[in-house]
């Protein structure tokens, strides 16, 4: 039986992303920043305080480090169009027995799976580090879904940027600022309280990140899952309107990249 085409897809950009480098990237990197970052400052904060009650900052660190799964997959995503048209293989893909949209649902689908799969490797090692986790089946569903919306979100912002710019540079350096911006001006390594300065609060609050880790937060460490229902909302919105500027835009694409 012939497998659909966006699945044979999916499956090819699953395999051109196994990599050294991009697992490092994808998971490294994150991996680092929970057994490093977690380790060194749980001696220098012991409790992080919330409205939700405090928690040791293993345990506050680790939904932020599972939510930046989506950021992670969705450059990983997105980069696969930009490799393809710079190489000639997006058009190659075309001529062949593929529609434009299981292209891009192809990359869609790999920004999902690698999310919830670098998501439940970073779980396994908080596991590891004695990290108490609230797993419900309420709280599992959530976190689903807003680990996949999230995915898609990052994926359509990064696809945005891939077929506006030009050039590799340019690319490359708008990820990287994305990255430091999106990853240290959100909620991911520290509480946002009253004695945070005023414009990191606000950066905070429009960081579409931040949202995606407090509902991480509050599904897998604070158990409180219909709390984190309206930042679930506002994801999806985002979501679904930087989708439908991904795919306006995807769809009057044409030629390769210089």
């Amino acid at each position: 039986m012939k497998l659909p085409g966006f699945l044979r897809l999916t499956f090819r950009n699953i395999m051109v992303n196994l990599d050294v480098g991009t697992l490092m990237f994808m998971l490294g990197m994150p991996g680092l920043y929970l057994v490093v970052l977690g380790v060194m400052f749980q001696g220098i904060v012991p409790s992080v305080s919330s409205s939700n009650g405090s928690t040791s900052y293993l345990t506050f660190l680790t939904p932020g480090i599972v939510g930046m799964q989506t950021l992670t997959a969705g450059s990983i995503g997105a980069g696969m169009l930009w490799a393809d048209r710079r190489w000639g293989m997006f058009e190659q893909i075309l001529v062949g027995p593929f529609k434009r949209v299981e292209y891009i649902l192809g990359i869609m689908l790999l920004s999902v799976i690698f999310t919830l799969g670098g998501g439940a490797i970073m779980i396994l090692i908080a596991l590891g580090l004695s990290v108490s986790l609230s797993f419900t089946l309420l709280n599992a569903i959530i976190l689903l879904i807003s680990l996949s919306v999230g995915a898609m979100f990052f994926s359509s912002l990064f696809l945005i940027i891939s077929l506006k710019l030009k050039t590799m540079n340019a690319y490359n350096s708008a990820t990287i600022f994305l990255f430091f911006f999106l990853d240290f001006a959100s909620t991911a390594f520290y509480p946002v309280t009253s004695k945070t300065p005023y414009a990191l609060r606000i950066f905070s609050a429009m960081n579409p990140l931040s949202y995606i880790v407090d509902i991480s937060r509050d599904t897998m460490t604070y158990n409180a899952p219909y709390q984190a229902l309206p930042s679930l909302g506002v994801i999806t919105v985002m979501m679904v309107v930087f989708f439908a500027i991904a795919m306006y835009m995807y769809s009057h694409l044409r030629g390769s990249s210089a």
